[in-house]
């Protein structure tokens, strides 16, 4: 342990003098998010006289996250060097201890030309230690794909107070408020036998749900829900509560977390009595993710789960052994009674971020690199291949194709996400569905949840674009960790819930809560427009 410490107090020193090598001219690359991304980035004119462009073209060095598999032995790997005529050298940071290693890299003086896919964490810590180059005049130069495709929000979050940008974010794919279908992806899978032998209808709000635990309790003697401690907050419920996935919401103009939430006291209320009135099995506090999801499929009375809808494969025998003819159906976000609409939070953001550190030699080369790949076509062909031979268009939406050589087909694209360029979120979005009808069992389950998309009021997320900065990501992880665990244990313990959440706010506050809170709402302040 004193040796790792050694090593990082050495590693954050030879980093602050890294500081001292440069950069480019600084200046807003943002242009919109959605705009045509399959410009070249530069005139003719300049690419005729420019060797990034027309010169010889060096082997790239990449590090990126870890995988279990190697990233070249990827179908993608080969069309990303055919597209690009650049040949790359893939490096992956380990399953442990990635953070460590990959400070001790850079600082080091490791030469990667692009750290690609690093989480916010990371490119956080890197940012703070002036270990990465400003992008800025390089985007303008070579990037204009890459401007284009990434939301001028999500620019935002890699620019520092000094207008330097050191990140180029990687958006989620999500859906949009405009074109809502596909938001729905999970919720709490009910078993359709049970269900037809309660003989009731799938719940929409939560008295509903409720009434469904307590008629399956009665008829099977058991505690019919089933959860696991990674997390005590179920977005489904959470959802008849004033909250949902996201962490903070704007209450009355201040950007809240959810252990301040005016109704968080209220769920933990309601969690307390599932698990005290024997409605939630009691193995909760100490199922993981696989168990809980074993017992659902087992048959042995318990009706529902959270799940997602890429849960079903992995259930698909395991359903059938105890009735062949079992469905897995989905709850989705409650609503609290049968009079409110339900609604559901679209959470855009950038759960990675790509990056240029200081000892890079081939900074212009790389984002000729992924400019290239960003381009719309280009895009489209390494995430998801040729249409006609691994995805077909049927009434515009994307389907896959398993037929012929998998080499070709749509099982070579399995992984391919983790090698393809920027794509604005939600024209990615439709063509990741094509992954979400990879099965008829998933195609069905999807298909049905968001059969009721119309239902729903759309809102939208934009917490994960502050939660990149160096402030909210010195303090967030621990803080989560810590109200997660208190949260479980007030469950458990049935402690009365307004002195619970007191005492997880008073734990919050002491440690970083209160810098998180400040560093998040100046975020909103400046962006809240961007959720609307």
């Amino acid at each position: 342990m004193k040796k790792l410490i050694s090593l990082l107090m050495a590693a954050a020193m030879i980093l602050s003098l890294a500081a001292c090598s440069g950069g480019t001219n600084t200046s807003d690359p943002a242009s919109g998010s959605g705009a045509d991304t399959s410009t070249s980035g530069s005139s003719s004119e300049e690419s005729s006289d420019d060797p990034i462009l027309t010169g010889e073209k060096p082997e790239l060095k990449i590090l990126s996250m870890y995988q279990a598999y190697n990233y070249e032995e990827q179908p993608a790997w080969k069309i990303d060097e055919e597209i690009t005529g650049y040949k790359t050298k893939w490096y992956a940071l380990p399953a442990d201890n990635a953070d460590q290693k990959l400070l001790l890299e850079i600082s080091s003086g490791a030469d990667y030309d692009v750290l690609l896919r690093i989480s916010p964490n990371q490119y956080a810590q890197l940012s703070k230690q002036n270990a990465l180059i400003d992008l800025s005049g390089l985007l303008d130069q070579y990037g204009q794909n890459i401007k284009n495709a990434v939301s001028d929000l999500a620019w935002k979050s890699v620019t520092n107070d000094e207008g330097v940008i050191n990140g180029m974010p990687h958006e989620d794919m999500v859906a949009s408020p405009d074109d809502a279908y596909g938001m729905l992806t999970g919720g709490i899978g009910v078993r359709s036998d049970m269900l037809e032998e309660l003989g009731m209808e799938l719940p929409t709000n939560l008295e509903d749900f409720t009434a469904l635990l307590k008629a399956a309790k009665d008829k099977y003697g058991i505690a019919p829900l089933t959860a696991n401690k990674t997390s005590p907050f179920v977005s489904v419920l959470l959802a008849a509560f004033g909250m949902g996935d996201p962490e903070w919401y704007d209450i009355d103009g201040t950007y809240t977390h959810r252990v301040k939430h005016p109704q968080i006291a209220d769920y933990l209320a309601y969690m307390q009595e599932l698990y005290r009135e024997g409605l939630m099995d009691n193995d909760m506090p100490i199922n993981t993710a696989d168990n809980s999801k074993e017992k659902f499929a087992s048959g042995n009375a318990i009706a529902c789960a959270p799940l997602m809808f890429w849960d079903i494969p992995s259930m698909v025998n395991a359903l059938a052994t105890s009735n062949p003819d079992c469905k897995i159906e989905f709850v989705t976000d409650l609503a609290p009674d049968a009079d409110t609409q339900p609604y559901h939070y679209i959470s855009k953001g950038a759960n990675f971020v790509s990056c240029i550190s200081q000892n890079s030699k081939n900074p212009e080369h790389v984002i000729n690199w992924l400019n290239i790949l960003t381009d719309t076509d280009n895009f489209r062909r390494t995430y998801i291949g040729e249409e006609g031979v691994s995805y077909e268009l049927i009434d515009g939406n994307y389907y896959p194709i398993f037929e012929g050589d998998d080499a070709t087909n749509f099982n070579a694209y399995t992984n391919s996400d983790k090698l393809s360029g920027f794509s604005d979120p939600a024209r990615a979005f439709q063509m990741w569905q094509a992954r979400a009808r990879k099965t008829p069992e998933m195609a069905e389950a999807y298909e049905a949840m968001n059969s009721r998309v119309d239902e729903y009021e759309a809102r939208v997320s934009i917490e994960a674009y502050g939660k990149t900065s160096p402030e909210v990501q010195e303090y967030i992880t621990a803080l989560n960790q810590a109200f997660s665990d208190s949260f479980l244990k007030a469950i458990v313990e049935n402690t009365d819930p307004e002195e619970a959440i007191a005492a997880m706010q008073a734990d919050w506050d002491a440690n970083g809560g209160l810098e998180v809170e400040a560093a998040m709402q100046a975020f909103y302040d400046t962006n809240k427009d961007f959720a609307k």
